[in-house]
């Protein structure tokens, strides 16, 4: 039965039903969800993404759903490596596993969380096993160039690659899967092209949010990325400025040079970034991508799916959290 638009918040409670039933089968000396508390689903941006595309696309609404339950698991997966390179205490809105349990046992859950991954992907159709693979070593590449990255000036394009791969990779995986199961191996590359550039277009806001977000209201710390030395276009933009470049390289240096636990440059700095415009620069760069994707939405078969997606799309580049 094709995918039917008003469904998507009972579909994606379907979807968190997947993901649930997928942890249960997890057994409490591996790992016992009770002694430590966390979000395995977040905001599931990309599993709404999968169901939107699906629709988009009129495909089998349970074989989506076991699609959007592999992104998410992938993607929370991923985070609990983060959080382990980042040394992050919070995610979610709770204590992460890296602060619960250790690096050790994070990195452990993360990959056990891949592997669950990979086996809900192969349920969903066999051919989407080996195109999440793929996906997985786009990812790590992208966050491997960022660790290599860590104090060192980059440029907006090789920013743009970053984010392509880091986060750009999963996205682009929903949407084959979508098409994949929706066998329409003849609009692959489309919806390569829509993931791919949706997910970047979500991880320059998320880069936007580390300077102008609330840490309540985004679940996670914020001033993160300039703490660790991460280049992000919000800061790259700043840096290219004639007038503020100067005083950002400044503020950086003395950043480096203060205790670990001095924020009080870190928050000079974001609010150099912002007044500055150049959070609202890189917001409006993620909102062209987004309207540049509209003679590809056209494409999609279902009209009223390609009309949700598209408003979803929008939406992220609006978003405060």
């Amino acid at each position: 039965m094709a995918y039917e638009l008003q469904t998507i918040e009972d579909s994606l409670r379907a979807v968190n039903e997947e993901v649930n039933a997928a942890l249960a089968g997890i057994a409490p000396e591996v790992f016992d969800f009770k002694k430590y508390p966390f979000s395995f689903m977040g905001k599931a941006a990309r599993a709404r993404f999968t169901l939107l595309m699906a629709a988009a696309l009129e495909t089998d609404a349970a074989a989506a759903r076991k699609a959007a339950a592999a992104a998410e698991l992938t993607h929370t997966s991923s985070l609990l490596h983060d959080d382990c390179l980042d040394l992050a205490r919070y995610r979610r809105g709770l204590p992460t596993l890296y602060d619960q349990m250790g690096v050790n046992g994070a990195i452990l859950v993360g990959d056990l969380l891949m592997a669950i991954a990979f086996d809900r992907a192969g349920r969903a159709a066999p051919e989407l096993q080996g195109e999440l693979v793929h996906a997985v070593r786009r990812m790590t590449e992208g966050a491997l160039i960022e660790e290599n990255s860590r104090g060192k000036k980059i440029s907006a394009l090789e920013a743009e690659r970053m984010v392509a791969l880091k986060t750009g990779a999963l996205f682009r995986w929903c949407g084959l899967a979508a098409c994949h199961l929706a066998r329409r191996q003849d609009l692959l590359e489309t919806c390569a092209v829509i993931g791919e550039q949706a997910g970047s277009a979500f991880q320059v806001i998320d880069d936007v949010l580390d300077f102008e977000g609330d840490a309540g209201a985004c679940g996670k710390e914020t001033l993160k990325d300039i703490k660790e030395g991460k280049f992000t276009l919000p800061l790259i933009l700043a840096l290219n400025d004639a007038q503020a470049g100067p005083k950002a390289e400044k503020l950086l240096a003395a950043m480096r040079a203060a205790p670990a636990a001095d924020l009080a440059n870190a928050l000079d700095l974001a609010d150099l970034v912002k007044s500055g415009g150049f959070s609202a620069a890189a917001r409006a760069s993620a909102a062209e991508k987004v309207r540049a994707l509209a003679p590809l939405l056209a494409r999609l078969p279902g009209a009223a799916g390609a009309a949700a997606l598209r408003d979803f799309l929008l939406a992220l580049g609006e978003r405060k959290a």
